[in-house]
């Protein structure tokens, strides 16, 4: 990713107002605030405070965040503000792009907030088995699908609309606009709509970040391809953040990739400049 002013970078916001984004730091804080010392929660307060002309999304220089921190209550050190983002990383709420400057060599970074659901989200698990039931003379025991995730859903009753929670509808309920393909490679280990949703998401920001000028469902292939291989570095036990955030790196790698080959085949090699 190329560094530049904020305005370049304000189609990765994630966020529709800032009622919205002061409610997903809320309930992060609220949630995951007792990992973080006071000066870190500092940080991070700074960094929401320059993350509001494009919600959710900053691209100062860490320095510039520092000295703008000094005005909270004495002030912080750089190696707290780079421990808060170590941490708000690791527990999903935040992404940190690298950008580079055109002569080469690293600039400035880009952070970009996620939404937050109250889930927690720094360690992925596998769901533990449960005991095996007795059967009974007139039940058939069923076996349940492979997954990632703690959670279970259940079907939906007419007479429950109003009670059920977004996280309980299953992935029947997922929006039209994501690709059936992706869903039924995604569904086996994220079956709720909600989490297959976010990971599309996840898919989208990619896409927009690189500017193609090509449909994303024709790079559908790579994309599921780029899924799979995380499932098995996951099954591996390779991953040290979240699934999700690995998954997102991936994808950004694999696109990139698929970006230079179709600028290839338009113009040829010589003209694609790297950075």
């Amino acid at each position: 990713m190329k560094s530049g002013k904020i305005d370049q970078f304000a189609h990765l916001s994630e966020f529709s107002t800032l009622k919205q984004f002061n409610r997903t730091i809320t309930q992060f804080l609220e949630t995951h605030g007792h990992h973080f010392t006071k000066s870190e929660r500092i940080a991070l307060f700074t960094l929401t405070q320059f993350s509001a002309k494009y919600i959710g999304v900053c691209n100062a220089r860490i320095a510039k965040l520092v000295e703008a921190a000094q005005v909270q209550q004495g002030g912080i050190s750089r190696s707290s503000f780079e421990r808060m983002l170590r941490k708000a990383k690791k527990l999903g709420i935040l992404s940190i792009h690298h950008t580079l400057r055109i002569k080469g060599g690293l600039s400035h970074n880009v952070y970009v907030f996620h939404p937050f659901d109250g889930a927690t989200t720094d360690k992925l698990t596998d769901r533990p088995k449960a005991e095996k039931p007795v059967p009974s003379k007139d039940s058939t025991p069923k076996t349940q699908p492979d997954t990632l995730l703690l959670k279970t859903t259940k079907p939906l009753k007419e007479k429950e609309l109003r009670t059920e929670t977004v996280e309980e509808l299953d992935a029947s309920f997922v929006p039209s606009s994501i690709p059936t393909t992706f869903v039924r490679a995604v569904k086996p280990f994220f079956s709720t709509a909600k989490e297959i949703d976010f990971l599309w998401q996840r898919v989208r920001i990619a896409y927009r970040s690189l500017k193609f000028t090509t449909s994303v469902e024709d790079l559908l292939q790579p994309i599921i391809q780029a899924f799979k291989e995380c499932v098995y570095r996951y099954k591996q036990k390779q991953i040290r953040t979240t699934f999700v955030q690995y998954f997102y790196r991936t994808v950004e790698a694999v696109l990139l990739v698929e970006k230079r080959r179709i600028v290839a085949s338009e113009t040829g090699w010589g003209s694609w400049l790297m950075g």
